[in-house]
C-alpha cells in the first residue's frame, strides 16, 4: 500500500509539473506575441515582470501569489496587439480620443488571457494594472482595496519602468525622478503599503536596473524622442 501510495503522489507531482510547464510554454508565446507587435512594449513588460515579483518577495507573498505574478505579469500589456499602429507607435502626445483607444488594451487583453482557463486566475492583473488608488483609474475605476492587490502591485513596478526607462516616445527620467514620483504618488495613484515596501526594496530595484541597461547597451543604443512625463503615462504602458 505505501509504495502504490508513493507512485500515486509522483505521478501526480510528475503531471503537475508538465502542466506548469505547458501553463509557461503557453504564457511565453503570449508574451512574444507582444514583442512580436512592439519590441518597446515586450521589452518593458519583461523588466515589470522582475520589478512586480521582487515586490512581491518583499511582501513575503505566497508560492501561489508569486507564481500568479510571474504568469500575469508578463501578459499585462497583452491587449495592445489589438490597439492599431498609428497610436501604439505614435511619436507624439495622443489625443484625447486615440488615449480612450489606448485604454482598451486592458479590456483587450483580459479577454485575450481569459481564453486560456488555466490563466483565468491572472485576468485581475491584466484588466486592472492601471486602476488608481484614489478611484481615478480605468478601465473600471475601482478604488482603495477594490482593486485587486496583485493589480497593485504590477501597477508601482509598471510606472516606474515607464518614468525611469527610454520609451519610444521620451526618455527615461532614471531611477531617482522615478523613485520620487512613486513616492509622491503613495495613496493617491498607489496603493500606500505597496509604495513602502518598493522603496524599502530600492536599493534590489537598482541592481536589476543596472543588470538591464548593460544588457540594452550590449546591444546598442537606441534613439529617443525626449518629452517630460509621470506615473500616470499616457501611453498605459
Amino acid at each position: 500500500m505505501t509504495k502504490q501510495r508513493e507512485e500515486l503522489l509522483s505521478t501526480l507531482e510528475n503531471l503537475k509539473k508538465q502542466h506548469r510547464e505547458l501553463l509557461l510554454f503557453t504564457v511565453d508565446n503570449l508574451a512574444k506575441s507582444v514583442v512580436i507587435r512592439d519590441t518597446y512594449t515586450g521589452e518593458h513588460s519583461q523588466r515589470v515582470t522582475v520589478f512586480a515579483i521582487l515586490l512581491g518577495e518583499q511582501f513575503r507573498l505566497s508560492t501561489e501569489d508569486l507564481e500568479l505574478l510571474r504568469f500575469g505579469t508578463p501578459l499585462h500589456d497583452i491587449g495592445k496587439i489589438g490597439i492599431e499602429d498609428a497610436i501604439l507607435r505614435k511619436p507624439g502626445k495622443l489625443t484625447t480620443a486615440e488615449f480612450d483607444i489606448m485604454k482598451t488594451h486592458t479590456t483587450k487583453g483580459a479577454e485575450i488571457v481569459s481564453m486560456v482557463p488555466d490563466l483565468a486566475s491572472v485576468v485581475p492583473i491584466v484588466r486592472s494594472h492601471h486602476e488608481r488608488w484614489d478611484g481615478g483609474g480605468y478601465p473600471d475605476g475601482l478604488e482603495g482595496e477594490a482593486i485587486p492587490h496583485l493589480a497593485r502591485i504590477v501597477a508601482v513596478a509598471n510606472a516606474f519602468d515607464a518614468m525611469a526607462f527610454d520609451t519610444p516616445y521620451r526618455r527615461g527620467q532614471g531611477a531617482e525622478i522615478a523613485f520620487a514620483e512613486i513616492e509622491r504618488q503613495q495613496g493617491l495613484q498607489f496603493d500606500p503599503d505597496v509604495v513602502t515596501a518598493f522603496l524599502q526594496a530600492r536599493e534590489k530595484v537598482v541592481e536589476d536596473m543596472d543588470r538591464f541597461e548593460k544588457r540594452d547597451n550590449a546591444h546598442g543604443v537606441r534613439s529617443w524622442v525626449a518629452e517630460p512625463g509621470a506615473a500616470d503615462d499616457q501611453r498605459g504602458t
